[in-house]
């Protein structure tokens, strides 16, 4: 990846220090004491990671509810016999791990209301990230193809392009400093309405170069950037 593209790259270091949390591609506040993402539902690779991340907890609770377990196989095998318990035993570990696994997922599903708007906007970051991968691919095709380097990219508008994705990536940290603030003051920000219309203002740059190049092969990628940037428009309407 180009270095022009990199330094559009929104790292998860700075995700982290703008959002004030831990933040995945699974879990927001990481696994104990977070939330699990809404879109780990749409990724099947992030789904199998939250499925398995579901059987180790369950299995770390059965580890914790061992001594419970063999309290009730003492009890059981004092009474009847000494391989009596052995049943008791299972259901007690394995019932009493599934309500911890189960009041875990309670507490995520009651919290992940908190950091909806958080998860939108992740959503959307990681939208804005496929656009730049996209833009990258096409870059390493013309360097197979053998352009000598005076030659101008098959990539037309490419100012263009790079200038809207950077006034999305403004618009995208804007957006998470505000979530933050509200999230954590539950108040009105001081400086929502300098932060919506730094948006509104990236987001009309934006518009006005897809109307200028929508006919020729970046438009997708200024359609895809203005598409993004409405949305976290939206998002922070809604916050604000």
């Amino acid at each position: 990846m180009k270095a022009e593209l990199a330094d559009l790259m929104i790292s998860e270091q700075e995700i982290e220090r703008l959002s004030g949390c831990d933040v995945g591609s699974i879990f927001i506040g990481g696994v104990f004491g977070g939330v699990y993402r809404t879109s780990v539902f749409q990724d099947p690779q992030r789904l199998m990671g939250f499925c398995l991340t579901e059987v180790a907890v369950f299995l770390l609770s059965c580890v914790f509810t061992l001594p419970l377990g063999l309290v009730t196989i003492r009890n059981t095998s004092s009474n009847i016999g000494p391989n009596a318990g052995m049943v008791p035993f299972l259901v007690v570990v394995i019932g009493s791990a599934l309500l911890l696994v189960g009041a875990w997922n309670g507490y995520m599903a009651i919290r992940r209301s908190h950091f909806q708007r958080l998860m939108h906007l992740l959503d959307e970051i990681d939208r804005y990230h496929d656009v730049i991968q996209a833009i990258a691919v096409l870059d390493q095709l013309d360097s197979a193809s053998g352009l000598p380097a005076n030659q101008p990219s098959s990539l037309h508008n490419r100012a263009e392009v790079l200038e809207a994705l950077r006034l999305t990536r403004d618009s995208l940290i804007a957006s998470l400093m505000t979530e933050r603030i509200l999230r954590e003051s539950r108040g009105l920000l001081a400086r929502r309405q300098e932060l919506l219309a730094s948006i509104e203002t990236n987001l009309t740059t934006v518009r006005a170069l897809e109307m200028k190049h929508q006919a020729n092969e970046y438009g997708q990628f200024l359609n895809d950037a203005l598409e993004i940037g409405m949305r976290v428009q939206r998002e922070m309407q809604q916050m604000l």
